[in-house]
C-alpha cells in the first residue's frame, strides 16, 4: 500500500502540536515520520528541541535527524528514552504476525491484534520516558469499537489518556477515514478527566472545539466515546454509527440511516449483507440524531428491537426517558457546520441539551 497519501497535513500537524501541554521537550521523536510534518510542527513550537525522525524508507528533512529503520525495532532499542513522541502510523494489517513479539512483553494476551497501527501504538508507548507524552493519530475504531475495549482498558489503567481529538473525515483526502489523535501521558494518576475535542474544517481552515470531559471512571471502563457536559453532572452517552454507505445493498439486514428533512423526522432504513462485529446499535428509547447532510441535527426517539446504525447517525442512550422529556416538541436550533456538506458534532448536540 502507498502510505504517502496518509501523511499528516501540515495544518493538522500544527494544530495538534499546539494542543500539547508541554513547556519544552529536549527531544522529539517520530518513529514513522513519513513527511516529517509532525516534527516540523514541533520544531516551529520548540525551535531548540532536537528532532528525530525514523522511517522504514530513507528520508532527509531540514532540521530533522533522520534514521532508516523499522519503528518497532527502533522502539525495542530505545526503551524509555524520549519526553515527547509524535506518530501517525500506517493503518493496515501487519504483514507478519508478531514480527516483534518483544513489543507485547507485559501486555495482556487479550490485547493481541493483527493491526499495524496498534503494534505501532505499543512501540511508541515503549519509548516514552516517565512522565513523557505521546500524541498519536489512530482510527476512530480504537476509541469507539467494542472489539478494542480491552486495549482501551489496558491503556487507561497504565497511562493517563489526556485528550481525544476527533479529526475531520477528509483529513487524509478522499479516503474518508474516521480518525482521532490521542494524547497519552506516561503516568497513572487517577484524579483526572479525559478531555474530548473535535477539529472542523471550513473555508477559513481548521479549528478546534471547546473541550468536554469524560470522567475517569468511564475512561477506565473503556467507555471513551461517552461525553460529559461541562458545568453539569449529567453524562450523555453518545455513540456514532460505524457502518459506511459503501456497504449498502438492495436487500439484506436492515440498518438505520439518515434521511431528508421532515417534521417530524425519522431515519431511513437501508440494507447490508453482513453486520460487522463492532456495529453500533440503536435500542428501545434511544435518541437517534442525524449527524450529516441537510437533516443534520434532527432527531428521533427509537422504539423497536436493536438495529445497527450507519456512520451518518449518532445514538444517544436514554434508558429512563429523561432526555426525551427535555427535547420533546423541540428542534435543534443551530446552523450546522460545514459548507459543501452540513454536519453537527456530538459536542454541538450536547451543548444544546445542556442549555435546555
Amino acid at each position: 500500500m502507498d502510505y504517502t497519501k496518509f501523511y499528516t497535513p501540515p495544518e493538522i500537524a500544527y494544530l495538534l502540536v499546539q494542543q500539547l501541554n508541554i513547556s519544552f521537550p529536549s527531544e522529539v521523536v517520530d518513529i514513522c515520520c513519513g513527511s516529517c510534518n509532525l516534527l516540523h510542527a514541533a520544531g516551529a513550537r520548540w525551535p531548540r528541541a532536537k528532532l528525530i525522525g525514523v522511517d522504514i524508507v530513507s528520508h532527509t528533512s531540514i532540521g530533522v535527524t533522520c534514521t532508516k529503520s523499522d519503528g518497532r525495532k527502533f522502539a525495542l532499542d530505545h526503551t524509555g528514552e524520549f519526553p515527547l513522541v509524535l506518530a501517525n502510523p500506517p493503518f493496515d494489517f501487519v504483514s507478519a504476525k508478531r514480527e516483534f513479539p518483544e513489543l507485547f512483553n507485559g501486555i495482556p494476551a487479550d490485547c493481541a491484534t493483527s493491526r499495524l497501527e496498534i503494534e505501532m501504538l505499543f512501540a511508541n508507548l515503549r519509548i516514552l520516558k516517565e512522565s513523557g507524552t505521546l500524541m498519536i493519530i489512530v482510527p476512530s475504531t480504537l476509541v469507539t469499537a467494542e472489539g478494542y475495549r480491552k486495549i482501551r482498558k489496558y491503556l487507561s489503567k497504565n497511562y493517563h489518556i489526556q485528550r481525544i481529538i476527533h479529526l475531520p473525515d477528509d483529513t487524509f483526502g478522499s479516503s474518508n477515514i474516521s480518525s482521532c489523535a490521542l494524547v497519552i501521558k506516561r503516568e497513572k494518576l487517577s484524579q483526572h478527566y479525559t478531555r474530548r475535542f473535535y477539529v472542523t474544517h471550513n473555508n477559513n481552515g481548521y479549528s478546534i472545539s471547546k473541550g468536554t470531559n469524560i470522567p475517569q471512571a468511564l475512561v477506565r471502563s473503556g467507555d471513551w466515546d461517552t461525553v460529559a457536559i461541562n458545568a453539569s453532572k449529567k453524562v450523555y452517552n453518545f455513540r456514532r454509527g460505524n457502518i459506511s454507505s459503501h456497504y449498502f445493498k438492495e436487500t439484506g439486514v436492515p440498518i438505520l440511516h439518515t434521511a431528508k428533512i421532515e417534521d417530524p423526522w425519522k431515519p431511513s432504513k437501508r440494507y447490508i449483507s453482513i453486520v460487522p462485529s463492532n456495529a453500533v446499535y440503536a435500542e428501545e428509547n434511544d435518541i437517534i440524531v442525524s449527524r450529516i447532510g441537510k437533516s443534520a441535527g434532527q432527531w428521533f426517539q427509537y422504539h423497536g428491537s436493536p438495529i445497527p446504525v450507519s456512520d451518518c447517525l449518532y445514538v444517544l442512550k436514554d434508558p429512563d426517558g429523561s432526555i426525551f422529556k427535555k427535547v420533546d416538541g423541540k428542534q435543534y436550533p443551530y446552523q450546522p457546520k460545514g459548507v459543501a456538506t452540513r454536519y453537527i458534532t456530538i459536542t454541538d448536540f450536547s451543548s444544546w441539551l445542556s442549555s435546555l
